[in-house]
């Protein structure tokens, strides 16, 4: 009798980590479906929000969906005290077989509408480790700067081609991210 027990709770356990899975799944597999959509199609159409999908902006041949908050460290570029921050996860779609990190792509946050280098909070690369790995999908952290971001504030996130900046260009893609606390 107890070894029924233990397996049965070793089922119970396994299964939050099998509903993971298969979520994560189906996630991967939409944003397939998504990729070899807009790939086939000379000109997708230009979408401003979709609804309960959590999509964000798309311009062209890239879509960023809703940033999230993540409360992990992420160690900064350069010398910044603390050494490590809090940031924003942007997942990204760009044109299929394009390899941010080979074409120095990178996002940057800022002050709501303001893309400028003054107002800029902080950025970082869309793949800054392992290019060979990087797909022209993903999610990339980006720090939200030493002094954070501030509470019920909004924010521009933007994605930068090849390795423009705000001097030389315009960015492939921006949305914007209120801070929900």
């Amino acid at each position: 009798m107890r070894f029924l027990g233990r397996r049965e709770r070793r089922r119970g356990g396994a299964l939050p980590v099998v509903t993971a899975a298969v979520c994560s799944a189906a996630v991967a597999l939409g944003a397939y479906g998504l990729v070899s959509r807009v790939g086939g199609q000379e000109r997708p159409p230009e979408v401003e929000r979709a609804g309960p999908a959590g999509m964000g902006t798309r311009e062209g041949e890239f879509t960023l969906f809703e940033p999230t908050w993540t409360t992990a460290h992420i160690y900064q570029k350069g010398i910044n005290v603390p050494e490590y921050d809090t940031g924003l996860v942007v997942s990204y779609i760009g044109p299929a077989g394009r390899n941010p990190g080979e074409h120095d792509d990178w996002v940057g946050i800022y002050e709501q509408g303001r893309l400028d280098t003054s107002h800029r909070k902080d950025w970082d690369w869309v793949c800054p480790n392992e290019h060979e790995r990087c797909k022209s999908f993903g999610s990339a952290i980006v720090p939200a700067g030493n002094d954070g971001l501030e509470s019920g504030k909004t924010y521009t996130v933007a994605y930068w081609l090849d390795r423009a900046s705000e001097s030389s260009g315009t960015p492939a893609v921006t949305i914007d991210y209120v801070v929900p606390w």
